[in-house]
This record gives structure tokens, C-alpha cells and sequence, in this order.
């Protein structure tokens, strides 16, 4: 189990499984959509998506879209500040709070 803060600045234990479940489809989906392929062998989770010039403005907007698609989360506005998406370690933490404090279905199926 691991603690995190969610959007409210509240603290929730999350279960480590569906965060690295949720890194792992992150990691898979930076990789292989925003990623030019000689810059996606070095990329991790901890890399900096801004500082490294993974994100802006078109990929931001992508990662939006895939965030919903696959997890079932909208970032709110309060969501879009850039420590939320310094790193996809970040991000996967953003998306477990959010789906912690929707309604519905929270797993998160391993890819093979």
C-alpha cells in the first residue's frame, strides 16, 4: 500500500497493484504514441515530461484524452497544475486519486 494526496489534499492509501498497473499502461502509451522511437529506449518513469519536451500543448492534449479513454478520469482544471505532470510516476498518482474519489469500477487490468 502506498499514501497519496489526492486533488482535495486529503491522504488515501492506494493499493501499489493498480498504481503500477496504471504506470505501466502510461509508460506503454508515452512509448509508443509521443515518443519519436530512438528517444522511447531511455524513457522511464521518473524522465520529466516537460523539462524533456515530451509534453506540449498537442501531447498534453493527447495524454487528456488517453487519461479519459482508459481510466475513466477528467483532470478538473485544479488537476492540470505541472507537479501533476512532472513525471508519469505523477501522473499515475493523479489518476489513482481521481479514480478513488469517482464513483464505479477502480481495477485496473495488466496488459500482457
Amino acid at each position: 500500500m502506498t499514501e497519496t494526496t489526492t486533488q482535495t489534499g486529503r491522504h488515501m492509501t492506494v493499493d501499489d497493484d493498480d498504481r503500477d498497473a496504471v504506470l505501466h499502461k502510461l509508460i506503454a502509451f508515452v512509448r509508443g504514441e509521443l515518443l519519436p522511437e530512438p528517444e522511447a529506449d531511455g524513457f522511464g518513469p521518473d524522465t520529466s515530461l516537460v523539462e524533456s519536451g515530451i509534453l506540449k500543448s498537442l501531447e498534453t492534449a493527447r495524454l487528456l484524452a488517453f487519461l479519459h479513454r482508459e481510466f475513466g478520469v477528467r483532470v478538473p482544471p485544479a488537476g492540470l497544475a505541472r507537479r501533476n505532470f512532472e513525471n508519469l510516476g505523477r501522473v499515475a498518482d493523479l489518476v489513482v486519486s481521481l479514480r478513488a474519489a469517482a464513483p464505479g469500477p477502480r481495477s485496473v487490468e495488466h496488459s500482457p
